[in-house]
This record gives structure tokens, sequence and C-alpha cells, in this order.
């Protein structure tokens, strides 16, 4: 439980120093962890039913490792990783830490243009990429980089790519293969992140060894069931996933294939998954699907919902459909990584408590430091600081503030058990006239109104951009003949006048979301634009 300091108006995570050695790399925790239970089952390829055990996942690392050494790769080579959840991308992921290589996974369905902003700040040495995304990633790589790179592609060789199946040929000596220890794992380089890209280009979010060995993941149960979510390992959920079972042993269900809820149900049933981790917008189509009534989901233990803001009532319709389990908010950031703990009771509408080793202090617009209830933004201070964003000193100058916090962007409080809720980004504020208007208050109303499968509240300008107006983009139930009329009457009778729905309301088949599921709140607002631009001619 996090503990609050009156005097300076900060909560504090408990301090505790971490079970794994944070002295060493990721390279020498995993092969000595995977050492330790050589028959248990690590990873199960939901697609093709293949299960790895460990032993097989750190035969595996080993020759990729020694390999990519063979070849000339050396420490402090950058990798670009742009591939969905096949069998060997952990291994790939988990060789190229172990020579000390810096991994920079990348989106599998980032287009051109997205993959060359990337490239052309790391100059990667070796690219991994998927048959699907071959040939662009083959383009951007030619555009972006000036010294070639070496191509390896999850599958059969093609154009300029090898088969990663080159990579996992026998080496000498790899019996008796021991990763070395590469110096303070506090400044070795690990990963380059991509921030959020929902606002922008996404920048690259440096952190080492030390800070991803100590870090918490989404469960510390040694030895327990699956886990499972759908995001690749370029989404900071798959890193954290991809680390959970890794570090306790635990198998991994994975899958190349996009979210649907037939799927997602499937994996659950077959596989007996004990740790599920999606976003609300998946919740949502899925608490409306035909089988979500008489799925079996017995096994979950937990089941996580990070990336935005998760209404109480999509919440409890998760939570009453699981007998054995929770269904809770988590709240982490690209530069922090988890922020408050998987695994610890939370009120409802909070997203729990922090983890440990962490300092949150909330502020309002002028820096002042805020006490319990009161809404200001979140500034965070983890015991490992990021080492920066790739070749931008000031965009990480920027990104703290003069004591050393991490201005997190989002707006949110802590009541008077410690209990975090975020309530939004600072950048989503609507802004009408001299009031402020939350996206994720007006959403929440939105929800309960009968025939609404999902919503996104956005702000929309009026001509001279002096206000803000909110306008609601829903995806209607199938069947549903709701109408603007209906959504704007019930909403305005629950909400004071500045909050009220003048931008209208707008009808789609589905919201833009990222390859994650996160709903791009920018795209939406484009969309409204776009569509107020062709009725005015």
């Amino acid at each position: 439980m996090a503990t609050y300091d009156g005097e300076r108006k900060q909560w504090n995570g408990r301090e505790r120093p971490s079970i794994l050695n944070p002295e060493a790399n990721i390279g020498q925790i995993v092969w000595n962890l995977l050492g330790r239970t050589p028959d248990n089952v690590i990873q199960i390829d939901a697609d093709n039913d293949l299960y790895m055990t460990c032993a097989e996942m750190r035969l595996r690392i080993v020759r990729i490792g020694k390999n990519l050494r063979n070849m000339g790769c050396t420490r402090g080579d950058m990798v670009s990783l742009v591939c969905t959840n096949s069998e060997n991308v952990v291994p790939v992921y988990i060789a190229c830490l172990t020579i000390g290589m810096v991994v920079n996974p990348l989106a599998p369905v980032f287009n051109r243009n997205d993959l060359v902003h990337m490239m052309r700040q790391t100059q990667s040495r070796v690219i991994f990429c998927d048959e699907d995304n071959r040939a662009t990633v083959e383009l951007a790589a030619l555009e972006a980089i000036v010294q070639k790179p070496l191509i390896f592609v999850m599958g059969e060789s093609a154009g300029q790519a090898i088969s990663v199946d080159k990579l996992l040929k026998h080496v000498k000596k790899e019996e008796s293969s021991c990763p070395r220890y590469m110096g303070d794992s506090k400044k070795l380089l690990a990963v380059v992140l991509c921030s959020s890209g929902t606002t922008g280009l996404p920048k690259g979010v440096c952190l080492s060894h030390a800070h991803l060995i100590e870090n918490d993941v989404f469960s510390d149960d040694v030895d327990a069931g699956p886990i499972f979510n759908f995001s690749a390992l370029f989404w900071a959920t798959g890193m954290f996933a991809m680390l959970t079972s890794l570090y306790n042993q635990r198998p991994r269900v994975i899958t190349r294939k996009p979210f649907d809820a037939d799927t997602l149900i499937d994996v659950i049933e077959k596989y007996h998954v004990e740790d599920v981790f999606t976003p609300p917008s998946y919740v949502a189509s899925l608490v409306n699907h035909p089988r979500f009534a008489d799925a079996d989901f017995s096994s979950v233990k937990r089941w996580t919902m990070g990336g935005a803001i998760v209404s109480e009532d999509l919440r409890k319709k998760l939570a009453d459909r699981l007998p054995r389990g929770v269904a809770k908010s988590l709240y982490g950031t690209s530069e922090i990584g988890i922020v408050t703990a998987a695994d610890h009771p939370s009120e409802h509408g909070s997203v729990g408590t922090l983890v440990s080793n962490l300092a949150v202090k909330i502020v309002d617009d002028a820096g002042r430091r805020l006490g319990p209830t009161e809404r200001g933004e979140i500034r965070l201070k983890y015991k490992h600081k990021i080492l920066g964003y790739l070749d931008n000193e000031e965009a990480t100058l920027d990104a703290f503030d003069d004591e050393d916090f991490f201005k997190s962007g989002d707006i949110g409080y802590f009541d008077h058990n410690g209990m975090l809720f975020v309530v939004d980004r600072i950048k989503d504020i609507i802004k009408y006239k001299n009031y402020q208007i939350s996206p994720s208050d007006l959403e929440a109303v939105i929800e309960k109104i009968e025939g609404v499968q999902s919503v996104c509240v956005t702000g929309v300008p009026v001509e001279d951009r002096s206000s803000d107006l909110a306008t609601a983009v829903i995806v209607k139930k199938e069947g549903s003949t709701l109408t603007e009329e209906e959504v704007i009457q019930q909403v305005n009778r629950q909400v004071s006048d500045f909050k009220q729905l003048r931008g209208g309301v707008y009808f789609v088949e589905r919201l833009p979301t990222s390859a994650a599921g996160k709903v791009l709140r920018r795209a939406v607002k484009e969309l409204v634009i776009s569509r107020l631009s062709v009725q005015k001619k």
C-alpha cells in the first residue's frame, strides 16, 4: 500500500530490494532461471498448439546469440524487431540482450514512413521481420539505414531476408555456454521503446537492464498457470508479459492473430489462462459478444486492463463473469514501466496502489504539490531513471521537472487510502469557455445508454478556436436503433450545462485503434473534423 508523506505531499510505494539481481544483466538472469526448471513449459503457440520447454527456449537463445556474434554483431549494435508473437521472437529478443545488443521493438503493422522514422534514429545493424511485412521493412531499411543491415525473417528466406532458422543452427560448446557479465547494468542500454504515437511521431525511450530487472511485472506468482495478451513486443504490455513469464517460469500463450472475441475466449478456455491483460476496448467488444455469457473463465485469477480509462460499469460487467478472479485497472508509462500493482486489491474506479521503489506527487498547473483528493498532473520518480530519449536531449530535459520527477501528462488524484485514480490525459481535456471537461466522465455516462457498444468523446474546436465542443463518436450494438437525439437528451439531463454534447453525436462502424486496441483520440477528432468539413461543402 502506498504511504502518504503529509509534510512533503508525496506518496511512496514500499521500498524493497529486488529478488532478482539488478547488478547482473537480463541475459544472465534469464539463462539462470530457465536452467532451474528445464522440463517446464515456458511458451505455448496457440496458432499451432506447440509447446516450448525452458530447456528448448534456453538452447535457442544460446544459438541465436552465438550465431549473431559469429556474423559480426557486437555490444551496442541496434536491433529493429518488427514481428508478431511467433515462436522465435522471445528467443531472438533475449539472445540480442544477452550479447549486449539493444532491441528497438516496432509495431508489425507500421507502414513504411513509421518504420523509416525510427530506423533513421537507431541505424540498426540487424532487423527481424515477418513474412507479411518483409517487403515494407526492406524498403524502409533501404531508405533509412546508411550501412546495409542484416535482415532476418520469421519464415522462409525471401528477398534480402534470411530465414531465422539460420540462427538456430548448432554452435560449438553450446551446452557449456554461459552469458557474460557486461558491466554496470544501470548504465547498460537494453531496449529502446517507442513512446506513445497517438499524439505525434514516437520518441525512443531508452531503458537499462537494471530498470527492466527491478521494475514490477504483471504478477510475481512463481511457477503458476499461463498468462496471455495479444500485444506484440512493440507494446510495453507485450514486453512485461514476456518478462512475467521468464522471471517466474510461467507459460506465456502467444498468437499471431489480431484481437477478436472468439480467439480470446478460445485461448482462455483451452489453455486455462490465469492472468489476462487487455485494453478496455477489447473488453467492451467481449461483453457484447454472444459467447460472453456462457464462456468458461473459471481459470482466470486476474484480468487486468490498461492503456486507457476503464469505466466502473465495464469493469463490473467483466468481474461478474470471473468466478475465481478479479478484474482491475493497471497504470503505467513507457518511461517508468508499471506504476500500480496488478496483484494488489484496489478501490473501484482506481488503478490501484503504487509498486515498490516509486514516488509520486500530484501537482497543479503551477507545479505546486497537492494533497489527497486534489486533481492535478501525476508526476513519477522511479528508482531507475530512463537513460533518456534516443538522440533527443531537449525532449529528455523537458520530460522531467526540477525535482527529477517524470511529467506523465496524465491527470489524477489519490484518495485517503493511497489509491490512485487516473482521470484523463492533459492533452485530451476539452476546454469549453473557462471550463474543463474530462472525456472519460462523459464516456462513463454514454456507455450506460442502451444500444451503445463503445464510445470516444473528443473536443471539436469552434471556428475561432476559442473553445472546444464536446462531441461523442459511438459504435452501436448490432440491431440498435439509437439516434443522435436520444443520446444527447440522455446525456444532457445527467451532466452540468458546460459538459453537454454541443458538438453532437456521430455513429461509426468502428473506432480507430492502435494495434494493441487503444482508441486513437487524435484520429477520432480528425474523423469528426473531416465530416464537418464535408457537411459545410
